[in-house]
């Protein structure tokens, strides 16, 4: 039956392609902004530290992005967003590596449903980020709860995080002055890709499955 081997094969397929899918990452996915003399710099010399692509996965030893005095990134989370927990535990980890341990101010961007929950009053200076403090040095964690209470768990939702390092803290000079960031992790997280619904998958599988028989038929 040479027909419904290559429909059945169609089904596997097609069924494979409809099955949820894996776990996303929690790690920002994009850069939407670097500005290592945001603040006036001075800026970081070492090239090797000047791609703000490797601030974007999963942490690792090197290498790093590094943010200059006063300087400036913006990570976006393309396949999930950070949520809020409802609880004390930490929804927001901010790796930052190298010999000098410095501070960074953090801010993080709501999607437009959140943005209408919280109203404005947390955007400061009205960039779409809502400030939420900052971190100091080292691998550090934030609980946004702190920031925003009062709402259930995953109700509020935030695509994008700011980091600014503090001017008037750390070295002042050097090829590598700055915040050091290797990562940005969203702890509590929810997936944003989208997969087919049950009934689809049971709909397109049932299809395939009739026309593998309807093949059959026709080739008896």
């Amino acid at each position: 039956m040479p027909l419904a081997r290559p429909l059945a094969a169609a089904l596997l397929l097609q069924l494979a392609l409809a099955a949820p899918a894996a776990a996303q990452s929690q790690y920002a996915d994009a850069v939407i902004r670097y500005l290592p003399l945001y603040s006036g710099g001075p800026g970081p010399t070492l090239g090797t530290v000047l791609d703000p692509t490797t601030a974007l996965g999963s942490p690792a030893s090197a290498p790093f992005v590094t943010l200059g005095r006063g300087g400036l990134i913006e990570l976006a989370f393309l396949d999930n967003v950070l949520t809020n927990s409802n609880s004390a535990a930490p929804d927001l980890w901010i790796y930052e590596i190298g010999a000098d341990i410095e501070d960074t101010f953090v801010a993080i961007r709501p999607t437009a449903t959140t943005a209408l929950l919280l109203g404005a009053t947390y955007d400061a200076n009205g960039d779409g980020f809502y400030e939420i403090g900052k971190v100091f040095g080292s691998t550090s964690t934030i609980d946004i709860d702190q920031f925003f209470a009062g709402f259930l768990a995953g109700q509020l939702e935030f695509d994008a995080v700011q980091l600014i390092d503090d001017p008037a803290e750390g070295d002042q000079t050097g090829a590598t002055v700055g915040a050091d960031i290797n990562a940005v992790e969203a702890l509590t997280s929810r997936a944003t890709s989208t997969v087919p619904e049950p009934t689809t998958v049971a709909l397109l599988g049932g299809g395939l499955l009739a026309m593998a028989a309807g093949a059959r038929r026709r080739r008896r």
